[in-house]
């Protein structure tokens, strides 16, 4: 089998198993690493596939002249046919009357799980359609020649913070968002023979959020598109633009302060410690672990992780145990590591300040509850052809629709601190 045919295939399993994902209400925590690889594997699909298709056209293998790919099912056909007769043009139509989208549209739509947005996979190119094969005269090179660019990696972003901290980010429904928890229990207690057992109050925490928006827009020219000279010049902008939009969703529910149209992110939920007066050692980061286990969140060490800025990362793989209590070369990043639930960085953290950086530890003894959420109410999409029409430009914009981190269980979390030098 041809190793695009091979490529198609799998781009079709793999979409039509997120697409599965997606009309989840809730996803486990299996799901959600299931779905992020999915993603991850399918912006990795679309250069591959297309590198595949040129290769193999440049070396004369599997060409065709009709429009059949050999190896390709009936459904992957099915879509391919319909996506030649959407158009932008119905989408946008469709969208500026305040109305679905009808015709090969609706069902190209549905086809492709794309919601109420435009599929992006519009906007590919058709893998059955493979140049024929001619035999030609063979003509010199001229003096002036092309750059033969590659095509066009993408910027690196780091991972998901969120859902490692056990942040939930459900998809909700119009209205302002509320959490109830139980604050104050009712009360039991042994009483003798005779005696009446008096009922006392229990007390509820309600917390509730509001709408914000966080968005991003690209701006493409014809020109650009036209003389770049990279296939993927545009696929890789469109994705730039999802994974900047995902990582500032990842830096609000982080470190959002909650003014203005910022949420309010973790790290303004939680409380701010007192700075430690000397460097952080390896007993004292066994320490400040051990002492976040309360027989309540955490029942051991194994319960209790920590995400830390990278300086106090690299701090803590540089730090080994002394011949005072252990010989060995274990380093305490290790030890955490193999006796507690890890330590971790993220880009994504604030740097030190004064020397001193800010952490959060992660309580992990209680299992099946949600303790933490950022509810959005959908995302945005909207491709615009008309305003820059003029100057042969087209706008594609993202919004996200969410609300500030809501910490259900706030004792499952606590912000620490380590002094680095």
């Amino acid at each position: 089998m041809l190793r695009s045919t091979k490529l198609t295939i799998e781009l079709s399993e793999r979409r039509e198993r997120i697409n599965v994902l997606l009309d989840k209400p809730e996803l486990s925590d299996e799901e959600r690493t299931e779905r992020d690889g999915l993603a991850a594997r399918l912006l990795e699909l679309e250069p591959e596939l297309r590198a595949a298709l040129a290769s193999e056209a440049a070396e004369g293998v599997g060409e065709v002249t009709g429009d059949v790919l050999p190896g390709m099912d009936a459904e992957t056909r099915e879509r391919l046919d319909l996506r030649a007769k959407a158009t932008l043009t119905g989408y946008v139509t469709a969208h500026l009357a305040g109305r679905p989208p009808g015709g090969a549209e609706a069902e190209y739509r549905a086809a492709e799980g794309a919601g109420e947005g435009i599929p992006l996979a519009l906007f590919d190119g058709d893998p059955r359609k493979a140049p024929e094969a001619r035999v030609d005269a063979v003509t010199p090179a001229p003096g002036t020649v092309g750059v033969n660019l590659q095509p066009i990696r993408p910027m690196v972003f780091a991972p998901s913070i969120a859902g490692r901290l056990g942040i939930d980010m459900p998809r909700v429904m119009s209205g302002t968002y509320a959490e109830a928890r139980i604050s104050t229990a009712l009360t039991a207690g042994a009483k003798a023979a005779g005696a009446e057992a008096e009922a006392t109050a229990a007390a509820f925490t309600v917390e509730t959020t509001t709408v914000k928006r966080v968005s991003a827009r690209m701006a493409i020219r014809a020109e650009d598109v036209a003389s770049v000279g990279a296939a993927n010049f545009e696929a890789s902008l469109r994705q730039n633009l999802s994974l900047a939009l995902s990582d500032e969703l990842d830096k609000q529910a982080l470190s959002g302060d909650g003014t203005g149209a910022n949420i309010s992110g973790i790290f303004t939920e939680l409380s701010d410690p007192a700075n430690p007066s000397d460097k952080a050692t390896f007993d004292s980061v066994i320490a400040t672990y051990a002492n976040l286990v309360d027989g309540l969140w955490a029942t051991t060490l194994k319960d209790v992780g920590c995400v830390v800025g990278p300086a106090t990362y690299q701090l803590a793989e540089q730090t080994f145990q002394t011949a005072d209590n252990y010989a060995g070369e274990t380093s305490v990043a290790a030890y955490l590591r193999m006796n507690a639930g890890g330590m971790w960085t993220n880009s994504r953290m604030p740097a030190a300040a004064s020397n001193v950086q800010q952490a959060i530890a992660y309580r992990m003894g209680q299992g099946g509850i949600r303790k933490a959420v950022c509810p959005h109410w959908g995302n945005i999409g909207i491709e615009d052809v008309y305003t820059g029409a003029a100057k042969a430009e087209r706008y594609l914009s993202f919004h996200v629709l969410l609300g500030d981190v809501i910490l259900i269980q706030p004792d499952a979390y606590k912000q620490v601190s380590f002094k680095l030098a």
